[in-house]
């Protein structure tokens, strides 16, 4: 079996424990979110990512021109509580 059906499975084992309506719920979210256009609209692998300026864990404004000036930026995001 591959990645991607390893992970098809372990959604799948996972959704089933899951109260239905909040399953169905879930996917609703995610099929709007990708009608919604917003694949056309994200950076490709590769691209340059615009300038910015983020808040970090301890509530400072950071700049990325800041950090891209000791060398390349590496960005990762989190999920919120849903």
């Amino acid at each position: 079996m591959g990645l991607r059906e390893d992970l098809t499975a372990m959604r799948l084992e996972r959704e089933a424990k899951r109260n239905p309506e909040w399953v169905r719920i879930m996917h609703k979210a995610t099929d709007d979110l990708g009608d919604s256009g917003i694949r056309d609209r994200v950076l490709k692998p590769g691209s340059a990512a615009p300038q910015f300026a983020l808040s970090n864990a301890r509530g400072e404004m950071r700049d990325s021109r800041e950090w891209l000036a000791k060398g390349p930026l590496v960005l990762c995001f989190y999920r919120g509580v849903w």
